[in-house]
């Protein structure tokens, strides 16, 4: 079972989530999100952790060239489209994609992306309905966030059997500031599950 933390802006916390185990660490360039990060500070912070996880930078609806840039000049692994993104896009931006669905419009296809990510609407950090996944093929592997924490990550392992899970807000004291505390206790629920 994977693990991605995401909403990353601090090194510190970075660092941390690395260090104790995540195999994803994601940052947002989503301007409208209260953990959007600009280049600089993400590229610090890959800086600090490359080779000890995946870096993820976290898109919607950018242009594809935009996603591309950023992509390189920070040197991330994946990017993560979070928005209306179709699989022309995902096959033209170069880079290993995870493609973020709302199970809740349905379970469309993305031949082009490497991942799938199951997520309540943009990103909101509230659980679906996790019975709407019932039906998924599993033909790609698949993160599953939305809600997610520590106290009930086990029981969303044993329900859904994702091959990861990710999570942002549930492991936060504020907005882009994660509580170690919460994420060493997340993964060590993982872990055990």
């Amino acid at each position: 079972m994977k693990i991605k933390i995401c909403g990353l802006m601090r090194v510190e916390d970075a660092v941390f989530a690395a260090e104790s185990g995540a195999d994803f660490l994601g940052m947002i360039f989503v301007r409208e999100s209260p953990r959007c990060i600009d280049v600089e500070r993400a590229t610090e912070i890959a800086d600090a952790v490359r080779g000890k996880a995946k870096l993820v930078g976290v898109f919607r609806d950018a242009p594809n060239e935009n996603v591309r840039e950023i992509a390189e000049s920070v040197g991330l692994d994946f990017v993560q489209l979070h928005g209306a993104e179709s699989d022309d896009d995902i096959a033209a931006i170069g880079v290993p994609v995870i493609k973020t669905i709302n199970p809740a419009e349905g379970l469309p296809a993305f031949p082009h992306a490497e991942w799938i990510l199951f997520d309540s609407s943009s990103g909101t950090g509230r659980r679906f309905d996790w019975s709407l996944l019932a039906s998924y093929d599993r033909t790609k592997p698949f993160l599953l966030a939305g809600g997610i924490t520590p106290e009930n990550v086990a029981a969303a392992i044993t329900f859904v059997r994702p091959d990861a899970i990710d999570v942002a807000s549930g492991v936060e004291s504020s907005p882009g500031v994660k509580d170690h505390w919460k994420i060493a206790r997340l993964i060590e629920r993982v872990r055990r599950a």
